[in-house]
């Protein structure tokens, strides 16, 4: 039976020791930079250089977290200089989200395995697949996939599979959340998330709230418990099982591997089928351990995940969004400032115990003395308290379980079987031989266990009392301060030898010293020189046929380039909307959305071209809709859903009518899997252009995709102006007006408040935060999942001078709720504004420039 990887969180050296012991494959630790946990205590570069030499004598290995978006400058000022000394020391992978960051590494490092980070938002192997040819190694699924989706990942590439399996979850498909990012500027794709979804909300529906004021964390998870699905994830072919919470205490970390490490080797020892009949027949076990789990961390009690589930309540902690315990009694009396507990649990000394009525807490404290489940405690509480007969009391720390674990896997760490030799004749010098295997998946070359041998003084004959072979061994076998401990050592005496302990101890710690050396230096390397290394091929997703015929398209001549853009939208007839008068100007894109946003998209010839959102539109009415768009001499191309799933993914293959190849001229794609589908099952010669939830925020990202013959990109809305000079805009659109998807979700506002209602509805959602920001919630039941969009529209409408020293390749209006007559009105003014010179503004609400101005940290 396969391995199987249990990948721990370490947000700090403490954490990687308690995992580590307490039985980890592999940790998974940030630096200093670029990691999705910037405030972690991530470590030093001294401090993580000993890191990985402690994972690797322990025979685990240790992958570094480069998971954020790199700008520009930092790709090009640090980030050589910060993988190379992990890399040259051994490091064993790199977990990336970037694809800039991807490339550079690949190309700069081509040995080191590199990790596709839940980041990337990858569904499918396919999207992987595109990734593949840059050294990456293992994909990291979204959380959100279900255990068919896993199979079937595993049926259909060779890559290793991750996926979480216990810890927090994010309410957005993660990668794409910018809720945090444009609320306060902390972005979750840099590694900086305020946790809004962790916040209260309310939620109303045509003027009517619909939430209950009881379950206001509308939008916080449960967290992941797998444990007691490890059968159905084992048989699902998962290579790693991944564990959330650098942000957590060692305890948390060393008892979630604990728990798990228990039922894989369960698991491993047993077989599928008696490991489920072993659990049939005793269900207490997994029902201690969960408690354990409780204990340690849990939000509302646990969900497994989507593994089973598509979304739904039951996964949600909309009373509580942080630890909410156990529960371990209730109120059986209240008389003054006494108040007695029927304990259903133990409980111990130092636990903190919390009364909470209809779920509000209304008073802590911590217990004095353990008191035996099925017993009444007693406790003073604090006067005026609303503590009522039958309230429950959760246990919120479990003192005994904490110290349990830190002197389990904290105080004295798990030793490595060692192996030696001693020698000692009369006249010649005492030796010491130590060997030990070397385990790690990062070595599978390495067969021969690492030997030191090591030669002391002279030995001498004894005057009196030789030195027995009871006594040496004593002397020899005191490996308390090492990571070692002998399994079996041998002793070789010729003579009546005399040894002086002083140098007996001095041989077994040099050479115990030089074994650990050794070991960890064993995996030490050499950076090649690849400086002029460049990804010269292609891409193979991309055969010979398709890129002759890429760039080459009719519809290319049309869009242009920065010195072409005077051409788009130039005209000799009368203005249509604003002014009469005609001049050369920047060309437009225009997203639509709902056909009736498309006659003043229609009749305004400045728009040159037009995305028409497929996720949103009818598909009844799409080719009515490209037929008026060719009429009016627009250039038309599909905007792909947001999220590209198996059961998507296959309907789209089978009708391939929907792609509409003989009439569009291009596709705007938002996803991995969608590009893999274009190019590689349709071998689409048609332009593929990507949306700005497909990251280019470095020069690096942008050569991976035009390797793969994509050469048009929207800017990212998580850039400022000068940021955005920096890396230049003459291949980028740039978006200037919309409202701007915050979160993209597999949870259901409405199915967790109301009922599930099927059918795209037209009517969104609002969901008010705590400061009355109203952020509308938009139900697409075609592909399942929520969009929960800014509560204030992007405008840049009054940024031309700037917006126009960029350079951009064209500029970019969405539409998304507006009705016809809104379109028109926004149109003209930005017809005016953008392309006549004028002065123009936009009637009614309080507009935003997002990150146009301040930008992200």
């Amino acid at each position: 039976m396969k391995k199987v990887e249990i990948l721990a969180p370490a947000g700090s050296v403490e954490s990687m020791r308690a995992a580590i012991n307490a039985g980890c494959d592999a940790v998974y630790i940030g630096g200093m930079k670029f990691g999705a946990r910037a405030y972690a205590n991530n470590l030093t570069e001294d401090v993580l250089l000993d890191a990985i030499d402690y994972a690797h004598v322990r025979g685990k290995q240790l992958y570094l977290t480069v998971n954020t978006l790199l700008k520009q400058e930092e790709l090009e000022d640090s980030l050589y200089e910060y993988i190379r000394k992990y890399y040259e020391h051994g490091l064993d992978a790199v977990i990336v989200q970037d694809v800039g960051v991807m490339r550079f590494i690949h190309e700069n490092f081509p040995d080191l395995p590199i990790h596709a980070s839940t980041q990337m938002t990858l569904t499918m192997a396919q999207g992987a697949e595109v990734l593949k040819e840059y050294g990456v190694t293992r994909m990291v699924t979204s959380r959100e996939l279900d255990l068919k989706e896993i199979k079937r990942i595993r049926e259909t590439t060779s890559l290793e599979i991750e996926s979480f399996v216990h810890g927090a979850l994010c309410y957005c498909y993660s990668g794409q959340c910018f809720m945090s990012s444009m609320i306060g500027g902390r972005s979750g794709n840099r590694g900086r998330c305020a946790q809004p979804c962790r916040m209260e909300y309310r939620v109303s529906e045509q003027g009517k709230r619909v939430s209950s004021s009881e379950e206001s964390y509308i939008l916080s998870p449960k967290d992941m418990c797998t444990l007691s699905n490890v059968a159905d994830l084992m048989d699902s072919g998962i290579d790693s099982f991944k564990i959330e919470g650098r942000m957590k205490r060692y305890e948390y970390s060393a008892g979630v591997v604990e728990a798990y490490r228990r039922e894989i080797d369960r698991y491993l020892e047993l077989g599928s089928i008696k490991y489920r009949e072993f659990h049939k027949n005793n269900p207490k076990v997994l029902r201690d351990e969960m408690l354990r789990l409780q204990d340690l961390y849990n939000r509302g009690g646990f969900n497994q995940g989507y593994y089973n589930s598509h979304n739904g309540k039951e996964m949600m902690s909309m009373h509580r969004p942080n630890h909410s315990g156990v529960l371990v009694g209730s109120v059986k009396s209240k008389k003054g400032i006494q108040a007695e507990i029927l304990l259903k649990e133990d409980v111990n000394a130092q636990d903190i115990l919390e009364f909470r009525n209809s779920g509000e807490k209304t008073y802590d404290f911590t217990v004095k003395d353990g008191v035996g489940k099925g017993h009444i405690l007693t406790t003073n509480v604090k006067p005026g308290s609303k503590i009522e007969i039958g309230d429950e009391v959760y246990r919120t720390k479990n003192e005994a379980l904490l110290s349990e674990l830190s002197e389990k896997y904290y105080d004295t760490d798990k030793k490595v079987l060692a192996y030696g030799s001693f020698y000692a004749k009369v006249g010649e010098p005492m030796s010491f031989t130590v060997w030990a295997d070397i385990s790690s998946d990062s070595l599978a070359d390495k067969t021969e266990p690492i030997t030191i041998t090591e030669y002391g003084e002279i030995v001498m004959e004894a005057k009196n009392q030789p030195m027995s072979e009871e006594n040496i061994r004593e002397k020899l076998m005191k490996t308390k301060d090492t990571p070692f401990e002998f399994d079996n050592l041998t002793i070789y005496l010729e003579g009546n030898v005399f040894l002086p302990v002083s140098k007996l101890n001095e041989l077994r710690r040099t050479a115990l010293i030089q074994l650990e050396e050794a070991m960890a230096s064993a995996f030490r390397r050499e950076v090649g020189d690849h400086s002029n290394n460049q990804v010269d091929k292609l891409s193979e997703l991309v055969d010979s046929e398709t890129m002759d015929q890429i760039g080459t398209v009719e519809t290319m001549d049309q869009i242009g380039t920065i010195e072409t853009k005077n051409q788009i939208g130039t005209t000799e007839t009368k203005n249509q909307i604003g002014t009469t008068e005609t001049r050369d100007h920047i060309g437009l894109i225009t997203t639509i959305r709902n056909k009736n946003q498309l006659s003043p998209v229609l009749d305004c010839p400045e728009v040159q071209i037009v995305y028409l959102d497929l996720a949103e539109l009818s598909r009844k009415e799409l080719p009515n809709l490209v037929a008026r768009c060719k009429e009016r001499g627009k250039i038309v191309y599909l905007l792909l859903p947001h999220i590209m799933r198996a059961p998507t993914y296959d309907e789209y293959l089978k009708n391939k009518e929907l792609w509409m190849v003989d009439t569009i001229d291009g596709y705007v794609i938002k996803n991995f899997e969608e590009l893999y589908l274009l190019r590689t099952e349709l071998k689409t010669s048609k332009e593929i252009r990507l949306d700005y939830n497909m990251y280019v925020l470095n020069h690096e990202a942008e050569k991976f995709y035009q390797d793969l013959g994509i050469n048009n990109f929207t800017a990212s809305i998580e850039l400022n102006q000068s940021e955005l000079i920096k890396l230049g805009c003459k291949n980028f659109d740039l978006l200037v007006y919309g409202y701007l998807p915050l979160m993209v979700s597999a949870q259901c506002v409405r199915k967790n408040t109301t009922e599930c209602k099927p059918g795209n509805l037209n009517q969104p959602a609002i969901l008010e935060d705590r400061m009355h920001m109203k952020f509308r919630v938009k139900t697409n039941c075609n592909y399942c999942y929520n969009t929960i969009y800014n509560s204030k529209c992007l405008s840049l409408l009054s940024s031309q001078s700037e917006v126009l020293s960029l350079a951009p390749k064209s500029l970019r209006l969405d539409f998304t709720f507006e009705d016809e007559n809104e379109v028109a009105k926004v149109l003209r003014q930005f017809v005016r504004v953008y392309c006549y010179g004028e002065s123009g503004s936009l009637p009614g609400e309080e507009y935003s420039k997002g990150h146009f101005k301040r930008g992200i940290l």
